[in-house]
């Protein structure tokens, strides 16, 4: 079983049973593997390189893990997910590749994690009504981050 640290553990307890899932900005797809792991079977692990998806698929080999692979900048070449997943870059990073989804609906979630500038994020998610449903604080190695869960508000 792959093991997740902290942050991502935290990242993976958010997404909501039998949800299709994407991993936007994957590296190396360690959420999208632990959740096949854990029972999921309609997983994409997306990131806008080459290189960090090459390091996806040797660990989804690694591992069986039956998650289907996409180079995508954002959401750009990916079909509608019910769970989206964008963790470890900074907010003003995060912000901007929600601009760019085309497939959210009120049904969507997107589960957020930014290492820096998450006041960006916060400012972009409510100018944009969204609503902020959950957030949680998780620590490791004496750092704190942040993970938002968020979907569309009423407003949209």
């Amino acid at each position: 079983m792959v093991k997740l640290d902290e942050r991502l553990a935290a990242c993976a307890a958010l997404v909501r049973r039998g949800s299709s899932v994407a991993d936007i900005g994957t590296d190396h797809a360690l959420i999208p593997i632990f959740l096949w792991q854990s029972g999921w079977t309609d997983i994409i692990a997306s990131d806008v390189k080459p290189g960090p998806l090459n390091c996806a698929r040797e660990n989804i080999e690694k591992y069986g893990a039956d998650v289907k692979l996409i180079l995508s900048d954002g959401f750009e070449n990916l079909p509608p997910c019910d769970d989206i997943i964008i963790a470890g870059m900074g907010g003003e990073t995060i912000a901007e590749i929600l601009e760019g989804c085309k497939h959210k609906s009120k049904n969507t979630r997107f589960i957020l994690q930014p290492m820096t500038k998450q006041e960006r994020l916060r400012d972009w998610l409510f100018q944009n009504s969204f609503e902020v449903i959950h957030e949680t604080l998780t620590c490791e190695r004496k750092r704190k981050y942040t993970i938002i869960y968020a979907k569309l508000g009423e407003k949209t």
